[in-house]
């Protein structure tokens, strides 16, 4: 059953690792996954097409065009009239000018996560500069998108996931691991950052991605040879054995006092073995950890699986909603649901797919599940990303700023705080003795107001969010936005 959760927990995110911290033993593989077409800059910008607010109600211009990368990649973009700040889309992704002052403006780069999940979940849904109605037949301005403050670049990756699968569908090309998918997402970059648009490297250049993004950013941020200006993780998820272990802290410890009023009571017969299971998942989890092996690792999941069948139970059941512990299963939205389907159907109905170059024969897809199958059904999907981590701070000295609801089970606070209490890099012992401290935000009507919990050391901060879920982004605009704002202004720091 364990099994079966994980899948269905982990695809809906608005989301291959030897011993040593990600070989790039396969060069070879260059040629394969990041082979160029030939063509140049020049010969791809007389491709762009002019589009309406009638595909995005974005307050910004929008160009769309395609860049062939290799056989069956094709990378598909949009843009402004200056060719400076563009919609890009890697065969469906967008990039969306800043609505205030662009040409100062820093980037965010946008993934969601699944495996297999579009990125224009986030871009339609949650944090892009428009969103799709409720019926799904149009699109209506996000006055708290965060194009009112950075330019946004939202890319469906890895190959085969969203307007990223080939057409007629090609599953040969789909990489198989996330080194794979992170030389395509280099060479996407190398293209579009330095071929094609090279005014937008000039500034910064944030990272950002959500639940599965945990997986796909410490590794993708590790291999490339460019540093960001920071990265920024979203309900993330980093290591399932953590993750584990917090789902029963998050359920029967109310350890912060967050604002969980509607959580169901778990009784304590429940709870007591919860209790039987998790030293034994700290063990392996903590192996795991340590030898990065990816049968160790899938032992470590099925050594904490009762936790996760209990929590797998109550979901079947109605109890609660993974994604939001204030909502049930049997509450509208359904289970899950975050958006999925307006902007599913959205995104299918033929003017678009016609503005975006598509036959209307082609399926657009927020979820590929075949695809995420195919990576979870992997060892090495279990993996952490913790050496990662610590590469990208002591070695990159980039920071990291990790946002997470508090109400989120699936990526729980409390897991996550285990993986960056835990995380061995050079400033741990300060990070993991500070005391969570609230943080305050300006609300709309003017007021000063407690957002949820922080703490900080250095290029690492954890903000907790409170009445948010696993969009958390999309739960908190307001609150979450200013935390944003002041990040790429110069850092966030608690007060």
């Amino acid at each position: 059953m364990y099994m079966r959760f994980i899948l269905c927990a982990f695809h809906l995110t608005i989301l291959a690792v030897s011993a040593s911290p990600l070989s790039l033993a396969g060069q070879a593989q260059w040629p394969l996954y990041g082979s160029r077409s030939g063509q140049s800059a020049s010969e791809v910008r007389q491709r762009l097409t002019r589009q309406s607010e009638d595909i995005c109600r974005a307050g910004s211009s929008q160009w769309t065009g395609t860049v062939p990368i290799g056989e069956d990649r094709d990378m598909f973009f949009c843009g402004s009239l200056e060719d400076q700040y563009l919609c890009s889309w890697l065969t469906g992704k967008g990039y969306f000018e800043s609505r205030a002052d662009p040409e100062t403006a820093p980037l965010i780069i946008w993934l969601n996560g699944g495996p297999g999940a579009s990125s224009l979940l986030g871009a339609f849904h949650e944090i892009g500069p428009c969103t799709v109605t409720k019926d799904g037949n149009d699109t209506v301005r996000n006055d708290r998108s965060w194009t009112n403050f950075a330019n946004m670049l939202f890319i469906d990756q890895p190959i085969g996931v969203g307007f990223s699968e080939p057409f007629p569908q090609n599953t040969s090309v789909w990489p198989s691991n996330l080194i794979e998918s992170g030389i395509d997402f280099d060479k996407f970059l190398d293209i579009f950052l330095d071929e094609l648009f090279p005014a937008l490297k000039k500034g910064p250049v944030h990272f950002a991605g959500e639940s599965y993004g945990g997986q796909y950013l410490p590794v993708y941020a590790s291999i490339t040879r460019r540093r960001f200006t920071s990265i920024i993780l979203v309900d993330a998820l980093v290591s399932f054995a953590a993750n584990t272990l917090g789902t029963y802290e998050h359920l029967c410890i109310n350890r912060w006092g967050n604002t969980t009023e509607n959580r169901l009571p778990i009784n304590a017969t429940a709870c007591a073995i919860m209790e039987t299971t998790y030293p034994i998942c700290d063990k392996f989890g903590s192996l795991c950890d340590a030898t990065y092996d990816p049968e160790v690792c899938f032992t470590a999941v099925e050594k904490c699986a009762p936790i996760g069948d209990f929590l797998a139970a109550l979901v079947q059941s109605g109890e609660f909603d993974p994604y939001d512990d204030r909502l049930t299963c049997e509450d509208p939205p359904i289970c899950g649901h975050m958006g999925m389907e307006e902007v599913e159907l959205y995104l299918n109905s033929s003017n678009v797919k016609s503005a975006l170059g598509f036959p209307s024969s082609f399926d657009y897809k927020v979820v590929n599940f075949d695809f995420n199958v195919k990576w979870m059904a992997g060892g090495q999907a279990f993996v952490p990303k913790t050496r990662e981590l610590i590469d990208i701070l002591d070695n990159k000295h980039t920071p990291i700023l990790v946002l997470n609801g508090q109400n989120d089970i699936a990526v729980n606070t409390e897991g996550v705080l285990h993986v960056y209490d835990n995380l061995q890099w050079s400033g741990q012992a300060k990070f993991r003795t500070k005391e969570l401290e609230p943080w305050y935000y300006k609300s709309l009507d003017g007021n000063v107001v407690t957002g949820g919990l922080v703490k900080s050391n250095g290029n690492l901060t954890v903000v907790a969010i409170d009445n948010a879920g696993h969009m958390s982004p999309h739960d908190q605009p307001v609150g979450v936005g200013q935390v944003l704002q002041q990040w790429i202004a110069g850092g966030y720091r608690p007060r």
